[in-house]
């Protein structure tokens, strides 16, 4: 790699990532409904629209300075390419509003692992980056966003119905995530091959605030590491994101083999950072309401300041706790970043 002091985006997260100290901390906030609203777009415009999209993304990377960009309409995608009937909202992210499994013995013989490149608005999402791979150009990375197969076996069955099932009806649960991580695999495996550089694997259903330890470890945690290895033979990093409190599964989080942890603020990252023993980059964790919404733009950058000076040099990425919402003033990203390219 180039001297420190000459490092790109790129170069910078990657190393974060595999546990070096880059020039400064990289900088990584979850904007996706947040940087259309800057681009003057609405959710329901960019989802099916790969200019939007690349656009949207771009714009806010030379506008704020942060140090990567992101797939920005996979949510749902892929349980939508498998049956899903969504809710596209005009200027919100996309809801499951049926779900194709209604009995497991009648429908999962139906179900169909995807063509990450023909099904669904999978395709637009393979575009959106390739374009974006070939704009940054080795100088900022390329993030995708994958389901877990526990995220996405959940919105196939429904999520109520899924979480009774976990208890009632365990060995139906497991012929699912069967499925749903081979449908992982494959498209996270067609997001390398479009230009990802960085793929993150999304769990909200693993948090802490949705099932116990046992229930991530059973349900969660084997499905998750199969997905995981079978990317990281593609020579591409892969991170795990989990909404809400994981602070009692920190340990088994890692054991997934993620090189990097982005965790909400609901974790104390000084304590998983002890917890961890730099065995991954821990990513996070602004509050990505109470403080990058209705904090002042200076009480933004002194947060930013401490967690940056707490973490130290190494494996760690600061970004925002979960997705920044899309009211969040601009100035308050703007201090985030500063605090991370003076730090």
């Amino acid at each position: 790699m180039k001297d420190k002091s000459q490092m790109t985006s790129y170069e910078r997260i990657m190393m974060a990532l595999e546990g070096g100290k880059p020039d400064r901390t990289p900088v990584f906030p979850l904007v996706r409904d947040w940087a259309i609203r800057q681009a003057g777009f609405r959710v329901s415009e960019v989802i099916q629209d790969v200019a939007k999209l690349v656009y949207t993304q771009f714009f806010c990377l030379k506008k704020f300075g942060f140090d990567t960009v992101r797939d920005l309409s996979a949510i749902h995608a892929e349980s939508e390419a498998m049956g899903c009937k969504l809710e596209i909202k005009e200027d919100g992210s996309p809801a499951v509003i049926d779900s194709p499994v209604k009995d497991y013995d009648e429908d999962l013989p139906r179900l169909r692992i995807p063509n990450p490149w023909t099904d669904g608005r999978l395709p637009i999402i393979l575009e959106g980056i390739k374009r974006l791979k070939g704009m940054c150009a080795q100088q900022v990375p390329v993030i995708a966003y994958i389901q877990a197969p526990f995220r996405h076996a959940s919105m196939l069955r429904g999520f109520d119905n899924f979480m009774r099932d976990l208890y009632k009806m365990s060995d139906k649960v497991k012929a699912l995530l069967e499925i749903t991580t081979l449908s992982q695999i494959y498209y996270g495996i067609a997001c390398v091959h479009a230009g990802a550089d960085v793929v993150q694997v999304s769990d909200p259903t693993s948090s802490g605030d949705a099932v116990s330890p046992k229930v991530w470890e059973e349900f969660g945690l084997p499905y998750t590491k199969r997905v995981v290895d079978a990317l990281k033979k593609m020579r591409v990093k892969v991170t795990m994101h989990i909404c809400g409190d994981t602070t009692d599964r920190l340990e088994s989080l890692a054991l997934t083999g993620v090189d990097g942890l982005s965790l909400d603020h609901k974790v104390d990252f000084v304590y998983a950072k002890k917890v961890l023993e730099n065995r991954v980059c821990l990513i996070g964790n602004l509050n990505p309401t109470d403080t990058l919404v209705f904090k002042s733009a200076d009480e933004v950058y002194e947060e930013a300041r401490d967690l940056i000076s707490a973490m130290g040099p190494s494996h760690f990425i600061l970004s925002s706790g979960c997705s920044i919402p899309a009211n969040a003033p601009p100035e308050n990203i703007e201090a985030m970043v500063r605090a991370a390219k003076e730090g």
